[in-house]
């Protein structure tokens, strides 16, 4: 006849199992999230797109502290935002230092238009000088076009806003210096993306891969380029692997599926007002 089992002895194997299991768990969670997870950056400001190749991201693997997977500088051609119906608006009714202007800085998530917005956070309370140096990038602060940002898109990324919006204006000073001026050049003429890249990549090697163009027509079209394309906005992909989900390492905008939008092959570049 079999003797049962003693209780002291069952328990026993039932815990040291137990141990094992969460051991066996534990340790595939941590080398299945080390092997997708992206080296920290230290740096801050972004890291050049050369540096480093970029592993895509599979959906539900976020990296930011709010939930997205990268962040889209978006910077207008300021007067063809101006000749598209906003003629009236205050920041287009003096000439800017800086047409190549702040939009917004985006987080993105890698699935097209399922980003975050509109999340819980402080009232905007923008240092004093930081919103002096940010203004002559962001012309729209006079239609209060940073507290919209702010609340629509700076409170997901789980940064301050003095944060937030010192990042945006680093990275678009960047992009300014590799295009503005050839921008400017081509301003009333007609252009390619190649020829933007080419520039950008004169600037700093590898920075044209780093952004799309975004064209359309205008409202306020000139004569005889009534239903042609023109630059609208120039969108750059960045990594949220810097400190605490900030912008880090530029990223090549095809390995997160962002694309050039609506300029074909060619199009125009609106004339600056003086």
């Amino acid at each position: 006849m079999n003797r049962p089992r003693p209780r002291k002895l069952t328990a026993a194997l039932v815990v040291s199992t137990l141990i094992a299991l969460i051991s066996w768990y534990s340790h595939r969670q941590h080398s299945a999230v080390g092997d997708r997870s992206p080296p920290v950056s230290t740096q801050r400001g972004p890291v050049p797109a050369d540096t480093r190749d970029i592993e895509r991201p599979s959906a539900g693997e976020r990296s930011g502290p709010a939930g997205f997977d990268f962040y889209l500088l978006t910077l207008s051609w300021h007067p063809a935002f101006c000749a598209d119906g906003h003629s009236g608006k205050p920041e287009c009714r003096t000439a800017q230092p800086h047409p190549l202007a702040i939009h917004g800085l985006w987080p993105e998530n890698l699935e097209a238009g399922a980003y975050p917005h509109d999340c819980a956070a402080a009232r905007l309370d923008l240092d004093p000088g930081l919103a002096g140096d940010l203004s002559q990038y962001m012309p729209g602060m006079q239609s209060q076009l940073h507290e919209h940002e702010w609340r629509t898109h700076g409170a997901c990324s789980g940064l301050g806003d003095d944060e937030y919006f010192r990042y945006a204006l680093d990275l678009a000073r960047t992009l300014d210096a590799a295009l503005a001026s050839r921008l400017t050049t081509l301003a009333g003429h007609e252009t390619s993306p190649e020829e933007l890249r080419a520039a950008a990549d004169a600037y700093q090697p590898g920075l044209g891969k780093t952004f799309t163009l975004q064209c359309r027509t205008l409202r306020a079209a000139p004569a005889g380029a009534r239903g042609r394309p023109f630059l609208i906005e120039v969108r750059q992909c960045i990594d949220n692997d810097g400190p605490h989900g900030a912008p880090g390492t530029l990223l090549d905008c095809a390995g997160v599926s962002r694309r050039d939008q609506g300029c074909g092959h060619s199009f125009r570049i609106a004339g600056i007002s003086r």
